[in-house]
């Protein structure tokens, strides 16, 4: 015969305490002291408490339906320095998909620019207090060198790429390794098989090599005499005086016929090569609405975004506030975009011609 179920008044009785009491300390909730919390949470772990998974579903089914009075707001901090952001696929789909999810479940997501709106981390701190804020989501976010000041404990923190590197939160990312291979796969497809990729050393190094990873861990599936090492090209603030061109020329010495790169402008090399005649294909990993039509990779930052609210809700009704000790990342699957049998610049430098002779 089982036994009989282990309910929470039952943990209650043997604490001493209210039945409200055990509820707090099994959430781990703040208003009560850790020694509390622990001391509740060990003996209801010794008499084999477990939560009802029906009666949580059923709270946690209640609490995102029923009507807020005042909707709970999400601070989504970012700190680029280019106000054109707003026009950039990547913050403004990842937005997109942070407020509908946000709405979705009682809450409100407002931007915090850091630099523009607020000079440090510490006044952007004071106004996340005043507001009674619980929830931060580090959305665009550039390296950072100067140190980012906030009352942590207070604050439930999700990432939604490794920077700031220097704090330990979970994050979500596309999974870049993945997309990688799912492109080398679709250029074999279309009978491609000399490629190389070209990413941003800087961005490379504070981004954990997720691309090049990704390329040299489907190395096998490249015949040896096509294996052409990652190009990591140097940066400054004018991409057309220096990537173009040390791309342009990596390109051409190594006979590619397909660059591939999250940089959506070097789209320009593969276009000057066809006009050199060298028939090169341009493959994104980021495709936007104006690559996608030579294929390549949809990292679906509309989901990402989603899933960062997910992931900062759920931290923020469990209560877990501050650094990780063992920070996790998710991994949202990328989307491919078949690569087209005939290559889109071949068809737009051969009308070019056309309309100049």
């Amino acid at each position: 015969m089982d036994k009989p179920r282990v309910l929470m008044k039952d943990v209650a009785k043997v604490a001493g305490v209210h039945q409200t009491t055990v509820s707090l300390a099994l959430r781990n909730h703040p208003s009560l002291p850790q020694a509390t919390r622990d001391r509740i949470q060990k003996l209801a772990n010794e008499m084999g408490y477990r939560p009802d998974p029906a009666l949580s579903a059923l709270v946690a089914y209640r609490q995102a339906t029923k009507n807020q009075p005042s909707e709970q707001v999400i601070a989504w901090i970012i700190n680029v320095k280019d106000d054109r952001i707003n026009q950039h696929h990547v913050h403004r789909l990842l937005l997109a998909g942070a407020k509908e999810r946000a709405q979705e479940l009682g809450y409100k997501l407002d931007i915090f620019w850091l630099g523009k709106e607020y000079k440090d981390s510490k006044s952007l701190n004071r106004v996340l207090k005043a507001r009674g804020i619980q929830g931060v989501i580090f959305g665009a976010f550039d390296y950072h060198e100067e140190p980012f000041e906030l009352d942590w404990d207070l604050f439930s923190c999700i990432k939604v790429n490794p920077l700031p590197e220097d704090l330990s939160f979970d994050t979500v990312l596309c999974d870049q390794i993945d997309a990688v291979g799912q492109v080398i796969a679709d250029l074999h497809r279309v009978g491609i098989k000399r490629f190389g990729l070209a990413v941003s050393e800087f961005e490379e190094i504070h981004k954990r090599f997720t691309f090049a990873a990704g390329f040299h861990t489907h190395r096998r599936e490249v015949a040896p005499e096509n294996w052409v090492p990652p190009f990591y090209f140097q940066h400054g603030a004018d991409y057309k005086e220096d990537v173009i061109p040390s791309t342009l020329e990596w390109a051409r010495e190594n006979k590619l016929e397909a660059i591939i790169s999250n940089w959506n402008n070097l789209e320009e090399v593969a276009r000057r090569l066809h006009q050199e005649g060298q028939e090169c294909r341009f493959v994104s990993l980021d495709a936007d609405e104006h690559t996608a039509r030579h294929g390549g990779i949809n990292q679906d930052h509309h989901e990402n975004g989603r899933r960062a609210v997910d992931m900062a809700v759920g931290q923020i009704k469990t209560f877990r506030r501050g650094r990780e000790n063992n920070p996790c990342t998710t991994l949202v699957a990328a989307k491919m975009i078949p690569i087209p049998a005939e290559c889109p610049l071949k068809a737009e430098t051969a009308s070019r011609t056309v309309m100049a002779s």
